[in-house]
């Protein structure tokens, strides 16, 4: 039988990860960018990829904030 889980466990889960989403997405970024450097010897990839990541990080941290937002306040 699953154990379903508590209220707090569920809101801890979804936090860290909003939390982790935008080191996260700038670290990928960053890589990508380290990549593109490597191959087409532009040391502004590595900038580019770093901005870029920060933008998807931040998209995704309005993105799961405003469906939260959306569930809270149900249409009158």
């Amino acid at each position: 039988m699953a154990v379903k889980p508590t209220k707090s466990s569920v809101w801890l889960g979804k936090y860290i990860s909003l939390a982790l989403a935008l080191p996260a997405s700038v670290m990928g970024g960053y890589l990508l960018g380290a990549l593109g450097d490597h191959y087409f010897h532009h040391p502004i990839l590595r900038a580019v990829g770093m901005f870029l990541g920060l933008v998807a990080g931040v998209s995704q941290i309005v993105r799961e904030l405003s469906r939260d937002e959306k569930k809270k306040d149900p249409p009158a």
